[in-house]
């Protein structure tokens, strides 16, 4: 029997991305043939319910910097010492500094080195830290794609033997139709026309919603009628004068807030074409989610981003708006372009699954408790 201890903690409170993918790997162990079991440490208690082959143990504490240091540098350490597994996995980048057993971490992204002026100042100090702790302590470190691992080999000097990639992949729910009536209901809800682009992520300066702006304010200076530009998307950072812009275009654009994955799927699929202007992703979530859903991508050729869409969508440079307003108008001229984009869209986003995933996690398990001796 295979012991496997992960670290749950992005599993408490408001999911987050680090929380949907610990959640979807749980998942796909679960489907999997071979024998193992999990301790799930925790710092509250949790909905999910997931096997019987995963046990909660639960630590609770306040989600203070201290209390958090407190856990992991004493708590946690005590745990794993009565509890000891064959590998620990901490998708939050984790490592205890000694231990008895192999040690995984997953680093999601670099951002906060390749581009430190897009991240508040105790953000970048905060995560430089944890990684290169991580970089460390690790017996074998997961990047979630190529991109990411080029990065942490640049910026952390790791051994390339020791940084695996295991791609993530779209929440299973996207890749399930919504019906007419459910995308009509949507909709109508959201107040979005028959015709719509779709832009999503958290409003900071990595998505790079500002260069879209600037996009679509060119488009309009093209041509007067062109379809409204749906923006979905919590508040973050660093993204002052992004309001004024967005009020300034009036009812040209339409803000709609944080949006449930239900909503979030049913516009997927509706969209005239989804744009992904990022400057840097360590996934692409937004990618996969929207290929799942059938969508037409539009999205920037950089860090992951073309590894992830690859021949399921468009990518393009973002040095310039007029490129993207070139393919955004030729899309919108020509139906079967697009219709053959939204085939190869689906057929690209089967190629990334949990299921898949968690084979080669169990693989990377394997591997670091080797590599542990």
């Amino acid at each position: 029997m295979f012991r496997i201890a992960w670290d749950g903690r992005g599993l408490v409170g408001p999911r987050t991305g680090i929380g949907w993918y610990t959640h979807h790997l749980i998942r796909g162990f679960e489907a999997l043939p071979e024998e193992w079991s999990a301790d799930l440490y925790l710092n509250h208690s949790i909905a999910d319910t997931f096997s019987s082959r995963v046990r909660p143990r639960v630590f609770t504490y306040a989600n203070t910097v201290r209390l958090r240091g407190l856990w992991e540098n004493m708590i946690l350490p005590w745990a794993l010492h009565r509890h000891p597994p064959d590998v620990w996995h901490s998708p939050l980048s984790v490592v205890p500094k000694k231990a008895r057993f192999a040690r995984v971490a997953t680093i999601h992204d670099v951002a906060f080195l390749r581009f430190p002026h897009i991240l508040p100042r105790e953000y970048r100090k905060y995560w430089t830290k944890r990684i290169k702790d991580s970089c460390r302590n690790a017996d074998l470190l997961i990047a979630v794609s190529e991109a990411t691992r080029s990065d942490v080999l640049e910026f952390f000097r790791v051994d390339p033997n020791r940084v695996t990639v295991v791609h993530e992949a779209a929440d299973p729910f996207y890749h399930s139709a919504p019906s007419p009536e459910e995308v009509e209901s949507v909709r109508r809800k959201h107040n979005l026309p028959g015709d719509f682009f779709l832009f999503v992520g958290t409003l900071e300066p990595r998505k790079n919603l500002s260069f879209l702006l600037d996009v679509y304010e060119a488009l309009h200076a093209r041509r007067e009628e062109v379809p409204t530009l749906a923006v979905a998307g919590g508040k973050g950072w660093l993204q002052s004068g992004i309001g004024e812009r967005l009020s300034a275009l009036g009812d040209k654009v339409r803000p709609l807030g944080y949006l449930e994955r239900g909503d979030l799927r049913a516009l997927y699929a509706a969209s005239t074409l989804v744009m992904v202007p990022s400057l840097y992703e360590g996934f692409g979530l937004q990618a996969a989610e929207a290929m799942a859903c059938g969508a037409v991508v539009l999205a920037s050729d950089v860090s992951s981003l073309p590894e992830v869409v690859g021949e399921g969508g468009l990518l393009l440079p973002i040095d310039g708006a007029e490129p993207w307003v070139d393919k955004i108008l030729e899309l919108v001229d020509n139906p079967s372009e697009a219709e053959r984009l939204r085939r190869a869209a689906g057929e690209r986003a089967r190629h990334f699954s949990w299921e898949r995933a968690a084979v080669e996690t169990l693989a990377a398990y394997r591997r670091a408790v080797d590599l542990c001796g």
